[in-house]
This record gives C-alpha cells, sequence and structure tokens, in this order.
C-alpha cells in the first residue's frame, strides 16, 4: 500500500476512535475473561486461556500480561486489536487488527477517492458510526440518522452497499458492539483435536468453524481427531454434490464413507467408496489392497484413500500394475478442499433489512 494511503487510513482510524480514548485498568484474569467473551462469541469458539494464549501474536501488547497474574493497563484501541488479531488467527477474518469502520469502507470501495474527499469521507464515518450507536441502543431517532446516511452515498456508485457491508462488520467485530449468542452455540476448539462428536444437523459433517481454522492453521489438519477427519471429507463430498453416507464410527468395516451420485436409486452401489486415513506415515500397499477389495465387495465403482500424508510408492505401483479403480487426495488436495470450503465472516449477516427499513424513498 502506498504511503499516502497509510496516512489516509491512519488517520481515519483515529478519528474513528477518538470517541474511545482512554485506558482500561484491570486484573489479567479479567482481561482473559474479556477476551474469551469478545473473541469467542464472534469467533463461535468457547475459548480458554491456554487458547488465548497459544493463538495471540507474540508481539501482541496483551500477550505477556495475560500469561501472568498481574493489573494491566491497556489502551481501548489495544484490546480492540488484540479482539482482531484473535479473530484473524481463529480463522473468522481474513486480516488481523481491528481496523476502523472508515478502513473498512475505503477497503471496500477502492474508487472512493474519485467520490469522497478526505474530509467528507471522515464526516460520512462519524455519521455511520453515530446510527450504529443509536442502532444498539434502539434509539428511536436512529432512522434520522440514517437518512443522513443516504444522503451523504446518494448518487456515488457503490458507496451505500460498501458502507453497510463495512457498517455490518463493525457490528460483528469491534468488541465495543455486543453480541447476543448463546453459550450453546459455541465449540471448543480442542473438539477439533479431541472429539469424536460431529454436527448433529442433518446438512452438516463438519463445522464451519474449523473449516475457517484449519484453512488459517494448515499445519494442524494431522492433528485433527481421526472422526473429525471423516467429518470433514464427508462435508467436502457433501460440497461436490455427492449423496454422503458415513459410516458407524468404530465399527464401520473398513469403510468410512459411501459415495452416490445424486438421485440413484436407495439401494444401488455406491458410485466410489473412500477409506480415510490421518496419518503422518505413507499409506501402505496393505491399505490399497483392502479397499480394493471393499470395492469389489460392494459393486462400487471405485474407491478412494483421503489422507493427510500421502500415497507410498509401492501401493501407487500396485495400483499402476493391477489397473485398481483406486485414486487418492493426499494432503495438499486435501487442504485445497478446506481453502475452497471456507467462508470468511460466516457467521455474519447483512443489514439488508434494516437498511431497507431505513432507506430514504424517493
Amino acid at each position: 500500500m502506498a504511503e499516502a494511503d497509510e496516512r489516509l487510513l491512519a488517520k481515519s482510524k483515529v478519528a474513528a476512535h477518538t470517541y474511545l480514548m482512554g485506558h482500561i485498568l484491570a486484573p489479567s484474569f479479567a482481561f482473559c475473561a474479556a477476551l474469551s467473551e469478545d473473541a469467542g462469541v464472534r469467533s463461535g469458539f468457547a475459548l480458554n486461556e491456554a487458547d488465548l494464549l497459544a493463538h495471540l501474536p507474540a508481539n501482541s501488547p496483551l500477550h505477556d500480561g495475560l500469561a501472568r497474574d498481574i493489573a494491566m493497563r491497556v489502551s481501548a484501541d489495544d484490546y480492540a486489536n488484540t479482539v482482531g488479531d484473535l479473530l484473524f488467527a481463529l480463522g473468522t477474518t481474513t486480516r488481523p487488527g481491528m481496523p476502523s469502520l472508515g478502513m473498512r469502507f475505503m477497503e471496500l470501495l477502492p474508487t472512493w477517492r474519485n467520490l469522497y474527499t478526505l474530509d467528507e469521507l471522515l464526516t460520512l464515518e462519524a455519521v455511520a458510526n453515530h446510527y450504529l450507536q443509536l442502532r444498539v441502543r434502539g434509539a428511536e431517532d436512529q432512522a434520522a440518522i440514517f437518512q443522513e446516511v443516504g444522503e451523504r452515498t446518494a448518487g456515488k456508485v457503490g458507496a451505500m452497499e460498501a458502507l453497510l457491508k463495512a457498517m455490518t462488520f463493525d457490528l460483528a467485530y469491534s468488541p465495543f458492539f455486543t453480541r447476543d449468542v448463546p453459550l450453546d452455540d459455541l465449540v471448543k476448539l480442542t473438539a477439533l483435536f479431541e472429539s469424536e462428536q460431529l454436527p448433529v444437523a442433518s446438512d452438516q459433517w463438519f463445522d464451519q468453524r474449523f473449516v475457517n481454522y484449519l484453512d488459517s492453521h494448515p499445519e494442524r489438519l494431522k492433528d485433527i481427531h481421526w472422526r473429525q477427519f471423516e467429518g470433514l471429507a464427508a462435508e467436502w463430498f457433501q460440497h461436490e454434490g455427492y449423496d454422503v453416507q458415513l459410516g458407524p464410527d468404530r465399527n464401520d468395516g473398513s469403510i468410512d464413507l459411501r459415495l452416490w451420485q445424486p438421485g440413484v436409486a436407495p439401494g444401488a452401489p455406491p458410485a466410489v467408496i473412500v477409506q480415510c486415513k490421518r496419518q503422518t506415515r505413507k499409506i501402505e500397499r496393505v491399505v490399497v489392497k483392502a479397499l480394493y477389495a471393499d470395492v469389489l465387495a460392494e459393486g462400487a465403482g471405485a474407491g478412494l484413500v483421503v489422507t493427510t500424508s500421502d500415497i507410498s510408492p509401492g501401493a501407487a505401483s500396485d495400483i499402476a500394475a493391477r489397473a485398481y479403480p483406486i485414486t487418492s487426495a493426499n494432503r495438499a488436495q486435501v487442504q485445497q478442499w478446506i481453502s475452497a470450503m471456507r467462508k470468511p465472516d460466516a457467521g455474519i449477516v447483512a443489514d439488508d433489512r434494516t437498511a431497507q427499513q431505513n432507506e430514504p424513498r424517493s
């Protein structure tokens, strides 16, 4: 980014956070509790102190203090940026820190210089921030302020759309706006690595929050629970349009997934049977031979090994020499699946209804 742009963004951030100036004085355990709530409800994770410390950058202004039992004095901006850093580390957002509303708007509308002077932009930001404060409080005069937002974006192509999106993100992510999320809706991050429990929703095999997390932490794919790995593979194939049957946990007869093309009559042989191997060693010949036996027994069209490692040269040689209808998806390919399924801002719902209610009528 050009130096001039950096100065403009910095000025915008200072202007947007003028009303937040000051410091918070509290013991470290209180900051841990606050961060657990503020980052947790926005990421969907129930975070403990170990989670916080593991995912905060080492150079975070709060990192050292949180690891000790001390009193801490933290600026409002540092606290907000820490929440943003945690959301980024958890895969919830695509950038660290807590950008101001003006910064979000400028990033969403690259042509803003053709539409606004800097002073006009800062005024628009201040009006939009004022509206958000009124909206959160349920104030009666919020419609009038939204009317002013509409007037300041009228005739400027893309401005209202970008501003509404920036406002939605600010409401969703900034710790200075409250979010009411039932505790039952949160999931422990440790469950990805320790739990056999998969989502209970009929249309979901793997938690979207875990998808986002693994896309941000590809090095941790090899560490997830083997059952979660099966759920991840099932989620991908459903994403690709297959009808999926996930095996019954530990007693699946070595067949983890059965896949059918959509609309196939019940009872038909599966198009593909899948063996999932979350392991670091390469897939050996015995796995391929066993899978081929299952393909024959099921009358399936093909077999597939999905692994966090890769297939061994010996197993690959057997597949080629004996013309087994078997393919493999290695760790790199699985990571591509994860990236394709990632939904940044998955918990965010655009404020379209509020906009429609308040938008000035011509």
